[in-house]
């Protein structure tokens, strides 16, 4: 970093490697609003680190807020989520206590709907007592099919915390959605169904099936190393995905790198 750092501005910057050297790169050039790409072999297409000026109209949260499932971590959670005086959408993770999330829940935050406009986000609870593993339940599939049907006119998008897909990461995949198959096929008959999100797996992914776009979301904390046999962390920085929704039923979404 020779160079003035002003000299970065709007300029396209490829940084080879995501090490730790590489992204205090990116650490140092993000103040320079520069266009950071960052090369691994680890990774399907260039990371993308930016600042992000970004207003939402809406968080969705899918789950693991707490890591000790305390009352005090779901009240300190929440009181950040209603600052933002938008709706939220938070929903359970295997790291959660459901009980004591669903106590905490107030104002604008719901475990289950918010309606934005055209679109409505219906949330799944994916968790198990003691088990790191995901399963939806027959009253989960339930009201997932009473909230498809009563907005039949709407856009819907589906969030969970367990991947409904197989990520080729083995020792994650074996703890995603149980009964996948069965939650694809009471869905697929639904053509306002246009996006699922997800959280558990630490990392970016996305995919599409049956015309349905899938999106896997980063941690806002730790990740994991996609494509691994066992579990490995990576030092990739936290993260959040944004993403940007037409009243026709498009969904453009990306995943913003937070210099950390």
């Amino acid at each position: 970093m020779k160079k003035n750092i002003a000299y970065y501005k709007d300029k396209y910057v490829g940084i080879l490697g995501a090490g730790k050297s590489g992204l205090a790169a990116a650490k140092i050039l993000i103040n320079s609003n520069a266009n950071i790409f960052v090369f691994d072999d680890h990774y399907p297409r260039p990371l993308s680190i930016k600042k992000s000026n970004w207003k939402p109209d809406a968080l969705i949260v899918t789950g693991d807020i707490s890591n000790d499932g305390s009352i005090e971590s779901y009240n300190n959670a929440f009181n950040e989520f209603i600052s933002l005086k938008i709706p939220v959408l938070c929903i359970p993770g295997n790291h959660d206590c459901k009980e004591n999330l669903i106590t905490c829940l107030s104002q604008n935050i719901s475990s289950r709907l918010q309606i934005i406009s055209d679109w409505v986000f219906i949330g799944l609870d994916t968790s198990l007592k003691e088990n790191p593993s995901g399963f939806l339940n027959s009253n989960e599939l339930s009201t997932l099919k009473m909230h498809i049907e009563e907005h039949c006119k709407k856009n819907i998008i589906i969030c969970l915390h367990h991947q409904p897909v197989l990520i080729n990461s083995k020792w994650i995949d074996d703890i995603g959605l149980e009964n996948k198959e069965e939650f694809f096929e009471m869905i697929e008959k639904y053509k306002n169904i246009k996006g699922i999100f997800f959280g558990h797996i630490h990392q970016e992914f996305n995919s599409n099936i049956n015309n349905i776009s899938i999106y896997g979301t980063p941690s806002t904390c730790k990740q994991f190393k996609p494509r691994k046999k066992k579990f490995e962390l990576d030092v990739l920085p936290p993260a959040y995905r944004r993403i940007e929704l037409s009243r026709n039923g498009t969904i453009n979404s990306d995943v913003v790198w937070i210099d950390s």
